[in-house]
């Protein structure tokens, strides 16, 4: 087929029409899980978990620097938009050619307008897709990636049309750069390379070149391509053995090639590959800066290489039962597990196309209708392109299976959090969170197939039906709608009771803590939201926030222990707040020395431990009980702070409290050893009426609640409607006020309780604010 100039201006509009329907649902600001930490450490250069994405954080410094409206993590939030929208033209691009090449002229359609019909399409299917949408509206490293994905595979089709000349070689060579810079920023654009691959070998074997040496050079490049993307893989994965075995033949392909004539190609691609990787250089001159945020502290050779293979996360295997620690004892993966596993795959197949329509479990039978409508468009797509176009087939087809089936059996989730809790009864036996977004790329390649689907069927409906192009195109442009009307009220982040919710529960557990006080927390979703507030915003940045998932890690001892807070900012402060005393932070949080830190190592308690704070404390580890790293810190840290600055565990984090439960006052979301103690007569045991668990300051949480924290739209709806992660952190939320509400309520101040249980039993879905309720009115 001759070279021909591809629709750019339609595929242009498109990517506007797109970027304006994710404007409409945009994330106003950050969101929970990894969102705030990727946000604060592209504002500040940092290093955020391992990988260590440096090229996201690099590329979405520039962005914000250089977009000087919105406030900082809506300009992010724009930048995964801008990716993703990007990435569905050239989607556009595929399914158009794709559809050009079917050859149907005599059929009586005009192949042009049926090419631009399954492009438009092809758009719809893949940009408003559940998975893509949610992905694209919130700073994560998921549209980067795909848009890296996408640009490689356009690349893939164009060079079909250009594999004689000089562009075409300078195509491979652009793909390659592509893929040496996706290790810095996620793997999942790495798994384009098999249908990269796949494609130039089917394309040269069906087509091959009249010319001897042209056939011998043009299996020298894809050679070198295909052995230079293993060891991209290897490199990626921090694989040594994997590594050598693909550089071996990497070099034996780049022989191939001198052979044939390719010794520049095969120099420019290692030399423009090793260009792209360079990108981790940036983790290990950063971490020796010492930035505000420094995961891993990628500062030597080695421990940049242990980012790269992510050390400090559980081994797992695609051989383990993932619900069981690596090692001896694992039994195994079973069948049983890997029906679990592929059922979550087809769960999250079925929300791609109208997630809106009903609750999540189970499927209700409209969706599934729907569903099945797409899959099977999807496979009549699949069979024209097999039969019409051999090598976009083995592109797509490529992808949907390394990127569907493929990351099923090598990633080996643990069951959804939705599904398998019949077998798997504990929280720890599933994933904590729905792992849709790894599937991301197999998705968007089944949209394009549907697209292309679609566009069979209106080629039918004309030729056989005598339905006229008109009402043909509309019907095609009607299905491909059916995403976009049908995921919108599931997938927009804008104008939702949560659209601000990260942003305000962070502001409300920092303003918890009083001035110059320390706040232990949990995992992600109570710290993260944490470092974008004080990083970005500047909020409350006199707290140290002392992560204990983290506190496992040397590296993160060793920052807790070297890092300083800010100085008290009373302007910044909650009301309640203003006048009490605050220290002045001199000495470090606690004295433990590279040397201990390193060689620290969990241990049980022989005997009981009791350590004595000031004001006659007692901290107490019972015997045969494990400490851990986050226990070592953690005592530590009462040991050196207990008496000079307020010490507070956040409630999502209160699950070890060694004993000082009756010292600890609920002050908001905090539960808070003060640096004095309290005055009696404003305390009270609220719900639990239990003399060693924690009291509360029902004055202090009232007024936190109802002057300092803020709500956004939370209230306006019931927790029924927001999804898991929001509804629990909103129960959160609600859990002080229920606890001060009942407070008031024992104490005999019902106007109080009232209004501190009618909000609370806004935000969750536990029965106990409203029997409260339903209690103090019968006694009025």
């Amino acid at each position: 087929m001759s070279m021909s100039r591809p629709p750019y201006r339609a595929a242009a509009l498109m990517v506007a029409v797109v970027l304006a329907g994710y404007l409409a649902s945009l994330a106003p600001t950050v969101t929970f899980w990894d969102a705030g930490e990727l946000i604060a450490a592209a504002r500040t250069l940092g290093i955020p978990h391992p990988p260590g994405t440096p090229l996201f954080v690099l590329v979405a410094h520039v962005w914000g620097m250089l977009l000087p409206i919105g406030n900082y993590a809506w300009r992010l939030n724009l930048f995964s938009a801008s990716c993703a929208a990007l990435a569905s033209g050239c989607w556009f691009l595929v399914a158009h050619d794709s559809v050009r090449r079917m050859g149907i002229d005599a059929d009586g359609v005009a192949r042009s307008r049926l090419a631009v019909g399954a492009g438009i399409a092809a758009v719809l299917l893949t940009a408003f897709g559940y998975t893509t949408w949610q992905n694209s509206t919130e700073t994560e490293v998921y549209s980067t990636a795909m848009l890296l994905v996408a640009i490689v595979a356009w690349i893939a089709v164009r060079w079909r049309e250009a594999r004689t000349t000089d562009q075409g070689s300078r195509l491979l060579l652009m793909a390659l750069y592509l893929g040496g810079i996706s290790i810095g920023n996620h793997l999942l654009a790495l798994l384009v390379g098999p249908a990269l691959v796949v494609m130039l070998m089917v394309e040269a074997r069906r087509d091959p070149l009249g010319d001897a040496q042209l056939r011998r050079s043009e299996w020298a490049r894809i050679a070198i391509v295909g052995s230079i993307w293993l060891l991209l893989i290897a490199l990626g994965l921090g694989n040594t053995t994997l590594t050598i075995v693909t550089g071996v033949l990497a070099l034996g392909a780049a022989g191939l090639g001198v052979r044939a004539r390719q010794s520049a190609f095969a120099a420019v691609a290692f030399l423009i590959v090793a260009v792209g990787v360079s990108t981790y250089l940036f983790l290990l001159l950063r971490a020796r800066q010492g930035p505000w945020i420094n995961e891993a502290d990628p500062s030597t050779w080695d421990a940049l290489l242990g980012v790269v293979r992510r050390a400090q996360y559980p081994v797992r295997t695609p051989l383990d039962d993932p619900t069981v620690l690596h090692g001896v004892g694992n039994p195994g993966r079973s069948l049983a597990l890997l029906g679990f596993q592929l059922a979550n795959y087809a769960q999250y197949f079925d929300w791609q196309w109208a997630k809106s329509i009903g609750p999540t479990v189970p499927s209700p039978p409209w969706r599934i209708i729907v569903s099945l409508l797409f899959a099977a468009l999807g496979v009549i797509g699949a069979a024209r392109q097999q039969r019409t176009d051999r090598g976009g087939f083995a592109l797509l087809g490529t992808l949907f299976v390394v990127t569907g089936l493929g990351l099923v059996l090598y990633m080996d989730f643990k069951p959804g959090p939705s599904i398998g809790w019949d077998r798997w009864t504990q929280l720890t036996d599933h994933e904590v969170r729905e792992r849709d977004y790894f599937f991301v790329a197999s998705f968007v390649a089944w949209g394009v197939w549907a697209a292309i689907g679609a566009a069979e069927l209106s080629r039918i409906a004309v030729r056989r039906a005598g339905v006229t192009r008109w009402s043909a195109g509309y019907a095609v442009l009607a299905v491909a709608l059916l995403p976009v009307v049908l995921n919108w009220k599931a997938a927009s982040r804008q104008g939702n009771p949560d659209e601000t919710f990260a942003q305000d529960f962070a502001r409300a557990l920092l303003q918890s803590v009083p001035p110059g006080g320390i706040l232990f927390t949990y995992g992600d979703n109570d710290t993260f939201p944490l470092w974008h507030a004080q990083a970005v915003d500047g909020i409350r940045r006199d707290v140290s926030v002392v992560c204990l998932a983290l506190a496992e890690t040397p590296w993160y001892m060793r920052q807790l222990r070297d890092g300083r807070p800010d100085p008290v900012d009373r302007t910044g402060l909650a009301a309640v707040w203003r006048d009490v005393q605050a220290p002045t932070v001199t000495w470090p949080l606690f004295e433990m020395d590279d040397a201990s830190i390193a060689g620290f190592t969990p241990f049980l308690a022989t005997q009981d431990l009791v350590m004595h704070l000031p004001d006659s404390l007692v901290a107490h580890v019972a015997k045969d009980e494990a400490i851990y790293g986050k226990d070592a810190v953690a005592l530590e840290i009462l040991q050196q702070n207990a008496g000079r600055r307020p010490i507070a565990w956040s409630v999502t984090a209160a699950g070890r409290l060694f004993g000082l439960q009756p010292h600890l006052v609920m002050q908001g979301l905090a539960l808070v050893l003060p640096m004095v103690p309290p005055d009696s007569t404003g305390l009270s045991q609220g719900l639990s009426q239990d003399p060693s668990s924690p009291r509360i300051d029902l004055e202090a949480t009232r007024r936190l609640a109802s002057e300092s924290w803020r709500y956004g739209r939370l209230l306006d709806a019931r927790s029924g409607t927001l999804d898991p992660t929001n509804a629990a952190m909103a129960a959160t939320l609600a859990l002080p006020m229920v606890q001060a509400g009942a407070g008031y309520f024992l104490r005999g101040d019902t106007a109080k309780s009232v209004s501190l249980l009618e909000r609370a039993a806004r935000l969750t879905q536990d029965s106990t604010p409203m029997v409260l309720l339903r209690m103090i009115r019968g006694k009025q």
